[in-house]
């Protein structure tokens, strides 16, 4: 070959590698921040080659040379064996690298290469005619190669494209050390997520070569049934599988009587779709609506859609569907199985380009029209029956076969229950079909209206989980026990599998539990779902076992008591607090056990025990309490049959509604929460009496409720009166009673009270030591809280020592990855930022950042306000577009977890909008302004301290763009509001006098500036900086 060299080549697309990446870390105020926050991890690491030196720069150009040249060496040889000159070649090259210099220096360009690295191919096509008019005919299609080659290879290594390759990646950064460092611990299985990577991957293991996009490249969402073993072929199967691969129809509904075999057939479409590498395949439980919209809502959580704003799941449900047809054309496949009633999917039915609709029931009608493509199954042809008798019991007897496939109808999930009884018991088949006649149809089970199976099917199923039974019997009666307690629960609690982790808890955890969980499943009367997470029974067998035992009221009591156990005995708090994955996982499943139960009218008695309540009220604290106060609010139903079965006046029933009631208050849905605390309240009055301990838990509820929605003169009053209840009833040292004098504290703490706040954090403190000991958590607490009463007035010299104290003590006492060791390690840091020890700040607010992130997960909201705290320090030391990078995250990420309505987003909107004014982005900053200002006074109401903080900075940014009329009539309304709400000494109200002092000052009224202060203040000693 000639010499040709792609060297400058591949360093001027390292150029535009580079210079993406500056956009990304460093983007201009056009921004292209916000589209790309999930992908930034990756971007940062190529950003950082330029810190590393030329040395690193040009490494990583070679590495991109070299492997150009394999891209193109087909071409180029093609090229020279036609007598191609060389300098014809030479002069291609050069007109791609001045195409790349060029692209790199168009801003446009560089912003749609961040957006959507997939079309940079588009971008080069639209850009590339001129420079091919440049190229000698013979060497166009060398031309051509070499711009498809750069293509390739940008999508190949750009963040966020669909081809991002972390092992091409890691090949082309070789000989930067930290980036190696951080691949290798990942590669390792290192399980926490490494600094290197931003958090933004979970577990690489041994799947480095995948790509690695915005969002996982390929979801699996749901538990499906496990394909069978020696699944057996279907005349359908063709007409289904053309139905859906060849896109005859996006709906396809696979109709049948129950056990006719629609949940396998639709397994094997899924499982070829999986196999065909389809970017979403998922599987709904459809049995209800209830059970459509929980499925769609959680599949539109995995999708990352924005549904956390609001209690309903239809809401939820409805921008799933939005997000799935406003997505690219792509293969997916929705299934949707066991659809009791069509009706259910009313206004749920996906659409989307590529997107596959697959639904399973037994309603034969219904789905004429409306796209769908209609596939009636059938039974097994006899012959397969035949087959399935004999190959899976290893006998010969073809008539017997034949007369069992005849007395069953061939119904499939009969067939191969008959093979797996007659197998795993030792049956002849002749034997078992004496057997099957025998037993009497009062002995077996009741068909429905509408089943059209023969009665010998319900003998079947019967004689299936019976022999199973008496065969594990043979082995240990105990285990047989541990055994009908499994099918209890698999045949009452949620259709669509129970944790088989629960299953296996049973008996302690014992060997036994796991045994007859084992020979369940070996005998086919139930089985594992495709991702073993859960243990499931088909419908018909689950009826079978239900209408057996129910003949018997003793056994069906003892069934329910044990399902309703299995259910209390989940234990979220038996997790470590540092596996928050763990947890959240537990609360989830809780949550959809009883969320299932309450919605299946066979399953709705169990909330008449008290074990099924206790778990309620679990699962709607722990929820709430793990960052998915969503998934809490979706009880609500639940809690509604709570109150049917038990009674509105049952104390379950109280706890029940009042953790309701936390979880819409941990939201900001205060207009909702503190309706049901105030009813939660009133009848525990007239039920428990005034002076019961959960009423006086409920009156402090319901001022905590009033204090965060700004009606302080009710949460005060509540506050007062509960300190005075409890010291009487329950003493003056009981923990409850110390509780309510730190709750009292802290409001009036909020309303400038702060001499009698810090008075009440001192004493509470002291008693607090004495009662509780130094290393309690609630002395922890409390002396954390006297810290930032002391920080709120100024008193940095005893703030910070009582910080570091608290810290130390927590990380001691509760470990380094406690939420309340990094709560502190949070308050240290803001501490040593008020005093100008900024650089200490930033270290400690960037690691417990890190930490938060690790322990917590990225949407807790303990993590996103870590993010806001560490961008407001950022602010501070003028880091400016590190910290309009991060409010910017934290707004999205707050808004998409918590709801455009939260406090907490409303806060992040107030800060964002301070930043782009500290930048001279003023006309964003007074938009954000003025929404969260409307926000505030609609959901907080005009009085809360929070919205005249908004009020001010408005006002101070009207003043700042020169609208100084408006800012003096804001001013002047929220010092007369401040004054009357705060009174005259809290530190908000003298900031807002000196704002509108200032104010005054700059239109040349002095003297009604000097008529705000009696005595005047030294003018240098104003502070006009708004509060946020």
């Amino acid at each position: 070959m000639v010499a040709l060299s792609l060297a400058r080549l591949g360093f001027r697309l390292a150029e535009f590698l580079l210079r993406v990446s500056d956009m990304v870390v460093a983007p201009s105020p056009g921004g292209v921040a916000t589209v790309i926050g999930e992908v930034r991890a990756g971007w940062r690491d190529i950003a950082a080659l330029r810190r590393r030196g030329d040395k690193a720069v040009d490494s990583f150009g070679g590495q991109i040379t070299s492997r150009l040249e394999g891209k193109i060496a087909d071409a180029r040889r093609q090229c020279e064996d036609r007598g191609v000159d060389a300098d014809l070649l030479r002069g291609a090259v050069t007109e791609v690298e001045v195409l790349l210099k060029k692209l790199a220096k168009d801003n446009d360009v560089v912003v749609a290469a961040v957006r959507n690295p997939d079309s940079f191919g588009d971008v080069i096509r639209g850009r590339v005619q001129k420079r091919r008019r440049n190229v000698e005919e013979a060497a166009e299609p060398f031309f051509d190669a070499l711009v498809r080659a750069v293509t390739e290879e940008f999508v190949l290594l750009a963040p966020g494209s669909k081809d991002f390759q972390i092992g091409a990646l890691r090949q082309l950064l070789d000989g930067v050390d930290a980036i190696l460092d951080g691949i290798g611990e990942v590669k390792a299985g290192q399980e926490e997520q490494t600094a290197h990577f931003d958090g933004r991957f979970d577990r690489l293991e041994d799947v480095m070569s995948e790509p690695v996009p915005r969002r996982p490249s390929r979801i699996r969402f749901g538990s499906r049934p496990m394909k069978a073993a020696g699944f057996v072929g279907r005349r359908e199967q063709a007409g289904l599988f053309e139905a859906v691969f060849a896109e005859v129809a996006a709906r396809t509904a696979f109709t049948g009587m129950r056990g006719s075999g629609k949940s396998q057939l639709a397994t094997a479409v899924a499982a070829r779709c999986e196999a065909e590498d389809w970017p979403l395949v998922a599987w709904i439980p459809a049995g209800s609506r209830e059970a459509v919209l929980s499925g769609l809502a959680e599949l539109g959580r995995e999708l990352g859609v924005d549904v956390e704003d609001g209690p309903s799941l239809e809401v939820i449900a409805q921008r799933c569907l939005t997000a799935l047809a406003s997505a690219q054309e792509s293969n997916r496949l929705i299934v949707f199985d066991d659809v009791e009633n069509p009706d259910d999917l009313k206004s749920l039915i996906p659409r989307g380009a590529g997107l596959r609709v697959l639904v399973t029931t037994t309603r034969l009608t219904d789905w004429a029209g409306a796209g769908w493509v209609h596939v009636p199954v059938g039974v097994f042809e006899r012959e397969q029956s035949i087959g399935i008798l004999l190959d899976r019991t290893g006998q010969v007897d073809r008539e017997a076969a034949d007369a069992v496939a005849g007395a069953l109808g061939d119904l499939p999930v009969a067939v191969a229950q008959a093979a797996a009884t007659a197998r795993r018991g030792r049956y002849d088949l002749a034997d078992y079909l004496e057997t099957l006649r025998r037993t009497t149809l009062e002995a077996g089970v009741r068909r429905q209206a509408g089943d059209e199976y023969p009665e010998a099917v319900g003998v079947a199923l019967w004689l299936a989980f019976q022999s199973a039974l008496e065969r594990i019997e043979d082995q240990s009666h105990h285990r047989e026990a541990i055994a009908r307690v499994q099918l209890g629960d698999l045949s009452v609690l949620a259709a669509s599998g129970v944790p088989a982790r629960w299953l296996e808890a049973l008996d302690g955890g014992s060997d036994d539990a796991h045994e007859a969980l084992s020979e369940l499943i070996e005998s086919s009367v139930c089985q594992l779902s495709e991702d073993r997470s859960k243990v499931m029974i088909h419908g018909l067998q689950g009826r079978v076992i239900r209408e057996a035992w129910k003949d018997e009221p003793a056994r069906w009591e003892w069934v329910e008591e044990e399902a309703a156990g299995l259910l209390g005995a989940v234990d979220v708090t038996a997790i470590p607090v540092s596996d928050s994955g763990r947890r959240r996982r537990e609360a989830l499943d809780l949550v959809e056990q009883l969320r299932a139960t309450a919605g299946q009218d066979y399953s709705k008695s169990l909330f008449f025990h008290l074990r099924t309540a206790d778990a309620l009220a679990h699962a709607l604290w722990h929820a709430a309490e793990l960052g998915d106060p969503q998934a809490a609010l979706s009880l609500s139903d639940a809690v509604d049959l709570l109150d049917e079965t038990l009674g509105p006046d049952h104390p379950r029933t109280l706890v029940a509604r009042n953790n309701l009631a936390v979880a819409y208050w941990s939201v900001g849905r205060l207009e909702q929460a503190i309706p049901l605390f105030e009813r939660t309240l009133t009848d525990r009055e007239r039920i428990l009496g005034p002076e019961h301990i959960n009423t006086l838990i409920s009156r402090n509820n319901l001022a905590k409720a009033y204090q965060d929605a700004g009606k302080l003169e009710q949460a005060i009053p509540l506050f007062e009166r509960t300190l005075a209840d409890r010291e009487r009833i329950l003493g003056p040292d009981h923990p409850d009673t110390l509780t309510s004098r730190n709750n009292l504290a802290g409001a009036y703490e909020s309303v400038g009270r702060l001499k009698q706040a810090i008075d009440l954090y001192e004493r509470t403190l002291a008693d607090t030591e004495r009662v509780l000991g130094p290393d309690h958590s609630h002395t922890l607490t409390l002396r954390g809280n006297l810290a930032l009463a002391y920080e709120s007035v100024g008193r940095l010299e005893q703030a910070i020592p009582l910080f570091e104290r608290t810290l130390a003590d927590r990380e001691r006492i509760l470990g380094p990855d406690h939420p309340d060791t990094l709560t502190s390690r949070n308050n240290l840091a803001g501490a040593y930022e008020s005093v100008g020890r900024l650089k200490q700040a930033i270290d400690l607010y960037e690691r417990t950042l890190a930490d938060t992130e690790r322990v917590l997960g990225p949407d807790h909201p303990h993590t996103l306000t870590s993010r806001g705290n560490l961008a407001y320090a950022y602010e501070s030391v003028g880091r400016l577009e590190q910290a309009i990078d991060l409010f910017e995250r934290t707004l999205a990420d707050t808004e998409r977890v918590l709801g455009p309505d939260h406090p907490d987003t409303l806060a992040s909107r107030n800060n964002l909008a301070y930043t782009y004014e500290s930048v001279g982005r003023l006309e964003q900053a007074i938009d954000l302004y003025e929404r969260t200002l409307a926000d505030r006074e609609r959901i907080l109401g005009p009085d809360h301290p929070d919205t005249l903080v908004s009020r001010n900075n408005l006002a101070y940014a009207y003043r700042s763009a020169g609208r100084l009329v408006q800012a003096n009539d804001l001013h002047k309304k929220n010092l007369a509001e401040a004054l009357r709400i705060l009174g005259p000494d809290h530190p908000n109200t003298k900031t807002f006098r000196d704002n509108l002092a200032d104010a005054y000052r700059a239109v040349g009224r002095d003297e009604d500036a000097a008529a705000l202060f009696d005595p005047p203040p030294d003018p240098d000693d104003t502070d006009t900086e708004a509060p946020t």
